[in-house]
C-alpha cells in the first residue's frame, strides 16, 4: 500500500507569479502573486504568513500626502547577500528586506522604479530607471523618456544619472575581483539616444535604431565616453558583454564582444556564417563552461 501523503491548502489572493528560495539553506520561501501580495514560508512551504499589512503599516509612515500605496510587482534578491531582497512596488514605495522578509524598511522613491539592478559586488549600490510623466513638467512640452539613478544605501537616497535610456549595467564584474583585474566599481554601461528632445516612445526597440549608441562612464555621467556607435543591446555575464549595433537600414545587426579582462571595453565585431548577418536578433545559449 502507498504510503500516505500529508498535506495543507492555502487560500491566495491571486495566482503565483513568482517564487524565491532565501537565507541559510534555503529554508525560507517568499511568494509573489498576480495581486501584488507578498506571502513568506519559514519552513519550505509547509506553512505561509501573508506581509500585506506589514508593507502596508511600514509604508504609511513614508507615504506623501494622498499617496496610494499600491502593491509589489516584482521582488529582486542580492547577488551579494542571498537575505536582501528588495520589493518593487506600483506607486513609488518599495520595501528593503535584510533577513528575507522577517523586517522590512519602506522607502518613497518619489517615482514608480520599473527596473533595478544590484551591483555585481558592492552590497548596497543599485542602478534603478524610472520613467517620467507629464506631472513632472510644470513650465515646458511634457516629454516622456526613461530616466537611470544610482544609489548606494539601498536607497534610501536615489541620484540622478542620465535620461533617454534603453539598457543598462554595471562595469563591475566578480570574475574581474577575482583576478585582480581592474575595473572601476562605478563605471556603468548605457545604451541611449543622446541627441532625442521628444518622447521616448518605448523601452523596448521594436526595430534597431541607428540613434542609440554604447555609453560607459566611471563617474556616473557627469563625464561619459561614446564605446560603439548604433550600439543598440546589451547583455552581460560575469565573463563577457556582448552588444547588437544596427546597420544603416535599422534591420540588421551586427554583435560585438569583449570580455572581463579587457574591463568589457575591447569590443571586438563577433565573426558569424554569413547567412546569419541578415538576423534581426540573437540569444546568448550559455557561457557557463567560461567559453
Amino acid at each position: 500500500m502507498a504510503a500516505k501523503v500529508d498535506f495543507q491548502t492555502f487560500d491566495l489572493d491571486g495566482q503565483v507569479h513568482d517564487l524565491m528560495w532565501c537565507g541559510f539553506n534555503d529554508e525560507t520561501i517568499l511568494m509573489h502573486t498576480t495581486d501584488g501580495t507578498i506571502y513568506r514560508s519559514r519552513d519550505r512551504g509547509l506553512s505561509w504568513k501573508r506581509l500585506k499589512n506589514l508593507l502596508q503599516k511600514q509604508a504609511n509612515q513614508v507615504a506623501d500626502e494622498m499617496q496610494e500605496i499600491g502593491g509589489v510587482h516584482r521582488m529582486i534578491q542580492s547577488p551579494n547577500d542571498d537575505q536582501l531582497v528588495v520589493f518593487l512596488g506600483t506607486n513609488g514605495i518599495n520595501w528593503v528586506s535584510e533577513d528575507c522578509g522577517a523586517n522590512v524598511k519602506a522607502l518613497n522613491s518619489g517615482k514608480r522604479i520599473l527596473e533595478f539592478l544590484y551591483h555585481p559586488t558592492q552590497r548596497n549600490w543599485a542602478l534603478a530607471a524610472s520613467w517620467t510623466s507629464c506631472a513632472e513638467f510644470v513650465d515646458e512640452p511634457c516629454r516622456i523618456y526613461k530616466e537611470l539613478y544610482y544609489t548606494k544605501d539601498l536607497g534610501e537616497n536615489w541620484n540622478y544619472m542620465t535620461n533617454y535610456v534603453f539598457d543598462f549595467e554595471w562595469g563591475q564584474s566578480p570574475s574581474a575581483v577575482a583576478e585582480a583585474i581592474n575595473i572601476p566599481d562605478d563605471r556603468v554601461w548605457v545604451t541611449r539616444d543622446a541627441k532625442n528632445t521628444n518622447h521616448q516612445s518605448h523601452s523596448k526597440r521594436l526595430s534597431w535604431s541607428v540613434d542609440i549608441d554604447l555609453y560607459y562612464s566611471d563617474d556616473y555621467f557627469e563625464n561619459s565616453v561614446m564605446a560603439l556607435e548604433q550600439g543598440n543591446t546589451i547583455i552581460k555575464t560575469p565573463q563577457y558583454m556582448f552588444v547588437s549595433c544596427s546597420h544603416d537600414d535599422e534591420r540588421r545587426v551586427k554583435i560585438y564582444s569583449s570580455t572581463f579582462r579587457s574591463g568589457f571595453k575591447n569590443l571586438k565585431k563577433v565573426r558569424l556564417p554569413e547567412d546569419a548577418m541578415m538576423t534581426t536578433t540573437f540569444t546568448l545559449m550559455d557561457t557557463s563552461e567560461d567559453q
